[in-house]
């Protein structure tokens, strides 16, 4: 009798966290610069084909979330399933060195640092494993997941209840996301053959290192990526921040408290679309090497909202279709048998930008500092028109959060 595939559902969920911090292990500088460089170029690619199934709406995920939970999953993969989700995460072909790295960087980004003056900030990092009592994992496998992602599993019974399990996840998405994050899996998503969930979570709340007055925040005008023009808040500020003046672009950093971390803003000068279609990671590189202090006048509007993506059918487009197919799916890795495959692949994330700084799931922030040029004229830097911003950890060089401005009054 033919075995039937089991469906392997995999959640990404943007949260905060309160698990402990994973074994850190040492990975070779070459296998770790290998991990930070391929996390963003999926970051990049994966920006550019959100981008385009968004249309006209503002953009926001967490890309490190992503590649942390599919890092879980890869590491049950094996034969043509294991290479195709590492060419599309921009992994290496060693798992163990992949392995080590995202403990690595889980140790360098988690912290809660209360000592940088302004609260610091707080950036936490969380994985879960929740598997069906009646569906035992290798030994193996879950003593890798535990001890390189600090992933806490927990016994769920998926056959026999599964809306009712899908509620206590749910619940422990909420609870870590501070509310943030609700009904992440949806009615219908966890079903009798549901046999495992991994969950990757992020939380970043940090406060600016240069804080912008309330008092000076006032209306203006901001043109939508359809040409549209809304009336928003603008919130304004002139310090001596890291600026760049690219080809067609400018970028400033804006520092949080911690010093340690940043938010990248890219702003074309002309057509925004053709900006987003080249914007690459070579891109990134030119602005943080090219970034020096000078007096800018920054002048943009505080933002908040979520997103949700089903990325399903776009991780399959990149290369990932071995892992949603049942009859091809090889996560033998997880069982010792290939019976499991990916149902779905589920995003949250939010986002809450204003005065006195940030609020994310899953986020990171960046500062760089040359030498200051009193003597000029103080930069404007209005963002009346749509902008990227990326959040990034400095101690790892890694994007957490990655998105687009289109229109700040929705």
């Amino acid at each position: 009798m033919k075995k039937l595939s089991i469906p392997f559902l995999i959640t990404l969920l943007v949260a905060a966290c309160g698990a402990s911090r994973p074994v850190e292990n040492p990975a070779s500088e070459t296998g770790f610069q290998d991990l930070r460089e391929g996390n963003t170029d999926f970051a990049f690619e994966l920006f550019g084909r959100l981008c385009q199934d968004a249309g006209e709406d503002n953009v926001m995920f967490s890309p490190f979330c992503i590649s942390s939970a599919l890092g879980m999953a890869w590491a049950g993969a094996r034969g043509e399933t294991e290479e195709g989700m590492a060419e599309v995460l921009g992994f290496g072909e060693s798992q163990p060195a992949v392995h080590s790295g995202f403990s690595r960087l889980f140790g360098l980004i988690s912290r809660e640092d209360t000592d940088s003056g302004d609260e610091g900030i707080t950036l936490n990092i969380a994985n879960a494993l929740w598997v069906d009592g009646n569906y035992p994992l290798l030994d193996d496998y879950t003593n890798l997941v535990s001890e390189y992602y600090g992933a806490e599993a927990r016994n769920m019974d998926f056959e026999g209840d599964p809306d009712a399990e899908r509620l206590v996840i749910n619940s422990w998405v909420e609870e870590k996301t501070e509310d943030r994050i609700k009904d992440l899996l949806g009615p219908g998503s966890v079903t009798t053959a549901t046999r495992v969930v991994l969950t990757s979570a992020v939380y970043f709340l940090g406060n600016w290192r240069f804080q912008f007055n309330p008092d000076l925040t006032r209306d203006g005008v901001f043109t939508t990526l359809s040409g549209d023009e809304v009336t928003v808040p603008f919130m304004s500020r002139t310090m001596d921040i890291p600026f760049y003046r690219g080809n067609g672009f400018r970028a400033v950093a804006m520092q949080y408290s911690d010093l340690q971390s940043r938010m990248i803003i890219l702003f074309p000068d002309g057509d925004f679309n053709q900006f987003q279609q080249d914007l690459d990671p070579e891109m990134l590189e030119e602005v943080v090497e090219g970034l020096g202090v000078r007096e800018v006048a920054v002048v943009m509007p505080p933002f908040e909202f979520d997103t949700d993506y089903s990325l399903t059918t776009v991780l399959g487009e990149m290369g990932m279709g071995d892992a949603f197919d049942p009859s091809r799916a090889d996560f033998s890795g997880f069982t010792g048998e290939r019976d499991l495959f990916i149902t779905a692949v589920v995003h949250k994330a939010f986002v809450k930008v204003d005065e006195t700084g940030t609020e994310a799931a899953a986020a990171t922030g960046v500062i760089m500092a040359t030498t200051a040029m009193p003597s000029d004229p103080p930069e404007l830097f209005l963002l009346d028109r749509p902008f990227v911003f990326l959040i990034i950890d400095d101690r790892s060089d890694t994007v957490l959060f990655m998105g687009r401005v289109t229109d700040p009054s929705l």
